[in-house]
């Protein structure tokens, strides 16, 4: 008798943290991404269900565990209700906190009315001198999206650690009543379910007139780190990088001059500890979705004006709000990325209109090296290149692709441009190192 009730409390207990079998639910989980947390023990995972729960006491969360067939631990998720033109869908949002790093995890988000299959992801391991590689890429559209095929290959195959979308999803996440967004999100699922997926908004998340960003502010986390609780800029470390997020597009506002002083001083503040901090993240890689360094000589749009290869705006300010170039060139910032523009573009370290070319200019730079990645694939295809290159252009390539940034150690960083019109070739590459302790200090 003994050894049956022994068995049953066994049983029991094992069958709590078993894997929970999907249920085909009408309003099971969907567009299943995760991000990180502003802990860097933590994971937030996010999903959406078009429908509300039936039950008003059941609660959504998230099984996880290291065991694929033992999902024993679990987080509750909070529930956002997200309302807009055309429609609606319910958002919930859990964070795994205390995960062990180097770990690889596997966890299934739903509830009793409808579990998604079994998702992985990897964390990071402690410490801040470890390789992994950052995915980089912006303008990736619901059609004709180039890159994807590649992206989802990569993140089945682990060739990247970690994704960074500077601006521009889906043309649109919010077009046709939000199902354009729904439908992206959905096909992006299975990389986002898998890879951390950070992001920072773009011209295409303006939301036409109402420049509310409402879309791109309900679908993604972001660990914000700044007093105004916006996801717009914020930044966060891996390894031996600090990133750091920007919004272009706060200055193509109407009401232009109190976002961009509040970014502005935000900036400031985290570049200068960032800089200060140099002995455990000694990369410095900002990201933004507009360039101000361009091949493109003339251009108009979304507001802005490039004049002679450049967005004075952007890159200088005026007399009412400062630009964007003096704080990367003053805190020795190594490396932004932008998008926008929709090929690539490598330039020579430069600043203030000067590039930098003798020897390698790619080993102890003397200014920020910039790229644009802005071609992943959409259905306004190639921006195309109509005027010869810039001054401080290195290499520039009117094809779709997207970045692998593979971050060895504290003095090496190598990029490669991958070509989704050619098969995934690498189309571009470089390698940007700093000797150890290395500093930018004649600015």
């Amino acid at each position: 008798m003994f050894c049956k009730i022994g068995i049953f409390l066994l049983v029991a207990k094992l069958s709590e943290g078993l894997v929970l079998p999907r249920q085909a639910a009408s309003n099971a989980p969907e567009q299943i991404r995760i991000s990180l947390g502003k802990d860097p023990n933590s994971m937030v995972i996010m999903w959406t269900t078009m429908q509300a729960l039936n039950n008003p006491l059941t609660v959504p969360q998230v099984v996880y565990g290291v065991n694929p067939f033992y999902l024993k631990s679990s987080s509750n998720a909070s529930i956002n209700k997200f309302v807009y033109s055309g429609g609606q869908q319910y958002i919930y949002t859990a964070t795994l906190q205390n995960l062990t790093p180097a770990t690889r995890y596997y966890y299934q988000a739903g509830s009793t009315e409808g579990w998604s299959l079994t998702w992985n992801f990897t964390t990071f391991p402690s410490g801040n001198n470890f390789p992994y590689t950052v995915a980089i890429f912006g303008d990736l559209g619901n059609k004709d999206g180039a890159s994807y095929p590649f992206l989802k290959q990569g993140a089945a195959n682990n060739q990247f650690d970690i994704i960074f979308h500077i601006g521009d999803f889906a043309y649109n996440l919010f077009t046709n009543d939000g199902k354009v967004g729904d439908e992206w999100m959905r096909e992006m699922q299975e990389i986002m379910a898998t890879k951390p997926y950070m992001v920072i908004a773009g011209n295409h998340e303006w939301e036409s007139d109402n420049m509310n960003f409402t879309h791109y502010r309900n679908r993604f986390s972001v660990p914000i780190n700044n007093a105004y609780n916006d996801s717009q800029f914020y930044s966060f470390n891996v390894g031996p990088v600090h990133y750091v997020g920007v919004s272009s597009e706060y200055y193509f506002y109407e009401n232009v001059v109190p976002l961009v002083n509040a970014q502005y001083q935000w900036l400031v503040n985290d570049l200068k500890t960032a800089d200060a901090n140099r002995q455990n993240q000694p990369w410095i890689i900002a990201g933004q979705h507009r360039p101000y360094y361009s091949s493109q000589k003339d251009d108009s749009c979304c507001n802005e004006v490039v004049e002679n290869y450049l967005d004075y705006f952007m890159k200088d300010g005026n007399s009412t709000v400062p630009g964007l170039e003096k704080p990367y060139i003053d805190n020795s910032v190594d490396m932004v990325f932008w998008g926008h523009v929709h090929s690539y573009e490598r330039t020579y370290p430069v600043a203030n209109m000067t590039a930098y070319k003798d020897g390698n200019p790619y080993h102890n730079p003397k200014a920020p090296v910039y790229i644009c990645t802005g071609g992943a694939g959409n259905q306004e295809g190639h921006t195309g290149f109509t005027h010869p290159p810039s001054p401080w252009s290195a290499q520039r390539i009117d094809r779709f692709g997207y970045t692998l940034l593979h971050v060895y150690n504290n003095t090496h960083l190598y990029m490669e441009q991958i070509d989704a019109n050619n098969n995934g070739t690498v189309m571009d590459s470089v390698w940007i190192t700093k000797d150890p302790g290395f500093q930018r200090n004649f600015w």
